[in-house]
This record gives C-alpha cells, sequence and structure tokens, in this order.
C-alpha cells in the first residue's frame, strides 16, 4: 500500500466533509416547505435583531465594536452620533 502524503489525505478529508455538508443542506431544504431566503436566514439567526433603538442605547464602546465588526474604517475617530450613523448605514 503505497503512503498516502499529507496533504492528499487532507484533500480528501475536506471533500468527504464538504460532501456531507451538502448533502445534510439538501436534506433541510428539501424537507422544509418554505423556502428561505438569506434575509430570512438572518432574521432566525439573529444577525439582524437590533433595530435602530436598541442602537441607539448602545455605548461608544458597543458602538465601536459593532462597527469593527461590520468592517466600518475611520472608526477610531468617530464620535457616538458619527458611529450610530455609519453602523445603521452599514
Amino acid at each position: 500500500m503505497p503512503d498516502d502524503s499529507l496533504g492528499d489525505k487532507l484533500g480528501r478529508q475536506v471533500k468527504n466533509i464538504k460532501g456531507g455538508l451538502r448533502d445534510v443542506a439538501h436534506a433541510f431544504t428539501d424537507a422544509d416547505p418554505e423556502r428561505r431566503t438569506d434575509a430570512m436566514a438572518g432574521r432566525v439567526t439573529g444577525e439582524r435583531s437590533r433595530t435602530s433603538r436598541a442602537r441607539e442605547r448602545m455605548s461608544k464602546d458597543e458602538l465601536y465594536a459593532e462597527a469593527k465588526r461590520l468592517g466600518i474604517k475611520g472608526r477610531s475617530k468617530m464620535t457616538k452620533e458619527e458611529l450610530l450613523r455609519a453602523v445603521r448605514r452599514a
């Protein structure tokens, strides 16, 4: 039996994992009578759960962290109001 290189083994493992994930995804979508869009998925996972009122109650540090998560440039020099506006637009 020839020795497999580590790269070959990892490549096969990745391929098997991707195939398994694809099968699971198909099983969920085939069993789901109501197709879900990306926007619906965001609401289900809570990705877009913060409302503007909730953001208004956030501290500057919390807004900064949200801006960082969203990849907003220039956030370190922004005021709380500017951060709030930038996070709303993102």
